[in-house]
């Protein structure tokens, strides 16, 4: 009996032993999904061609191509093959540059530092062309760096075409720079002349392409950071693309308007801008969505921001091989972008603006004569007595950086001062806030315009309700409630329930927690916060 049973055990041996080595070998595959090379994705049976694969794609935005990657090995591979082919900075630069051309202007632009923006890095991003645009090259007002960039251009049949206001010669043009003449920015300019030395044209005859040189002063990101809106704020530099704003940019299709506090807001330019970038799609907003402030490592969250951190969208780009052209090419200052290292605050205001936090410092890294300028987040002073107890809120890190590292620790302690893991408070509340006004009651005025809360209240609101949870050993159950007035303002009611066992002679502390000017300004905002213990209610 037990040897006529042997024949049928081994088989089902054999059997069981294939299935589950081919079930170990799937599950491997799938965890390891980034071991595939390109010709196991090239060679892919997927779920449709990779043609027709790649036009379904091409319109979903970037978070829905990522969600529609998570789906299957054949969905991953598919939109792997695509974010290769459709994110090639050839695709932007073609238009300028043969194919020769490119690897020598990114090898310029790697030696010197040369950042892409504007709308050049917009239609990168967003996998668009904008007929009508030019290519912005950003680079710090240093001779060298500038000579051997337009040196190029010139030796591919670019002309310098001065303004009426410039020297005819470029080299007298970048002498006389704009010390006594203000740069109008023309249709096509995203930028504020404030931190700018000056912008140079070069326009090639064959095709009337034309490329920008804009020479900054001290520090690149200061430039871009006052530009006149979010949907223009992505750079690219030799290693990496970086969109900055990319939630508000390619998901909602969001501009937000940075207000500078000064008169460059109201100029004719700004306004031309906004014009032109609602005409290719994107609506122009003074503060972003509550939705986006809400979103785990938001863009717009309180906390620094930095060039790369997690609220950005990288891409990387290809390195160039073999077009060593450059005689002292391997002599790079850095291995890793400098542009990492500068930090920056958005800021939302209680008028309802939304503006930029940063100083710029100067390095001065070992071993080097040079001197090399970054942004740290800071708050505006105009800003400073308005925000109150907010600007301590948000604190700065004056004393953590060292002004005698090299880039490469300097970008490395951005990195570990400034992408810090919220903690589980913060996120409790941020679900409790966007639960609440997700649930929120539709609300009309007379003439069927929707209401609600400010951005700004709700930013308060989350910022307080942290602070008084942080004094609990358990988190309270909280209720938020909005509710309309006589006069059509929506106000926002926070219903904290204590425990049952919480010491009564605790609540008057409880309450003492926060200064009056915090109270008010909560008031001020429509956001009024109550405590609830057993059958007594007291407000904040």
């Amino acid at each position: 009996m037990l040897f006529s049973f042997l024949p049928n055990y081994w088989v089902f041996y054999f059997i069981f032993s294939s299935t589950y080595i081919q079930w170990i070998t799937r599950l491997f595959a799938v965890k390891k999904k980034h071991l595939y090379t390109k010709e196991d994705i090239e060679n892919r049976k997927g779920l449709l061609p990779l043609t027709a694969s790649n036009l379904i794609l091409r319109e979903l935005s970037p978070l829905d191509r990522h969600r529609y990657s998570l789906a299957n090995k054949e969905a991953y591979d598919a939109v792997s093959s695509f974010n290769r082919q459709a994110y090639r900075i050839e695709h932007i630069l073609c238009p300028y540059f043969n194919e020769g051309e490119i690897k020598m202007f990114r090898l310029i632009q790697l030696k010197t530092n040369t950042i892409i923006s504007g709308s050049a890095a917009l239609q990168f991003f967003d996998l668009t062309v904008f007929d009508d645009s030019d290519l912005d090259l950003y680079v710090v007002n240093d001779w060298d760096k500038v000579a051997l960039l337009t040196g190029f251009l010139t030796s591919i049949a670019y002309d310098y075409t001065p303004r009426s206001d410039q020297a005819r010669t470029f080299q007298h043009a970048f002498q006389a720079g704009r010390r006594h003449h203000h740069v109008e920015p023309d249709l096509d300019n995203d930028y504020s002349d404030e931190d700018i030395w000056d912008v140079y044209s070069f326009i090639r005859a064959s095709n009337g392409k034309k490329i920008q040189i804009i020479t900054c002063k001290d520090n690149i990101t200061q430039v871009i950071m006052k530009f006149h809106s979010t949907c223009v704020m992505s750079v690219i530099t030799y290693t990496h693309a970086y969109a900055l704003y990319p939630y508000a940019t390619f998901v909602e299709k969001c501009s937000i308007a940075i207000r500078t506090g000064r008169l460059h807001d109201e100029r004719a330019s700004v306004l031309r801008a906004f014009s032109k970038y609602s005409k290719r799609g994107w609506h122009i907003e003074s503060t972003p969505s509550v939705k986006n402030v809400l979103r785990s490592r938001s863009e717009f969250r309180d906390t620094a921001r930095f060039v790369g951190d997690s609220a950005c969208w990288v891409i990387p780009l290809a390195p160039v091989e073999h077009a060593y052209s450059i005689d002292d090419y391997n002599n790079i200052p850095s291995k890793v972008d400098p542009i990492r290292a500068d930090s920056w605050y958005t800021i939302l205001t209680d008028d309802g603006q939304t503006r930029i936090g940063l100083r710029v410092t100067v390095m001065y890294p070992p071993d080097s004569q040079v001197a090399y300028w970054f942004t740290l987040a800071s708050i505006p002073r105009a800003l400073r007595d308005r925000l109150g107890s907010t600007a301590n809120y948000l604190g700065e890190n004056k004393s953590t950086f060292s002004f005698k590292n090299s880039i490469e620790d300097l970008v490395e302690l951005t990195r570990k001062t400034f992408e810090v893991e919220p903690d589980v408070i913060h996120g409790h509340v941020q679900n409790i806030v966007s639960k609440a006004c997700d649930t929120m009651p539709l609300f009309k005025d007379w003439e069927g315009k929707q209401l609600g809360p400010s951005v700004y209240s709700i930013v308060m609101l989350s910022r307080q309700l942290e602070i008084i949870f942080n004094s609990f050993r358990e988190d309270p159950s909280c209720s938020i409630d909005f509710r309309i007035d006589s006069h059509g303002q929506i106000w926002t009611w926070a219903i904290i329930t204590l425990p049952a066992n919480y010491p009564s002679r605790l609540i008057s502390s409880l309450r003492m927690s926060v200064d009056d000017s915090m109270r008010k300004h909560l008031m001020g905002q429509r956001v009024w916060i109550n405590f609830r213990h057993g059958t007594q209610e007291l407000d904040l």
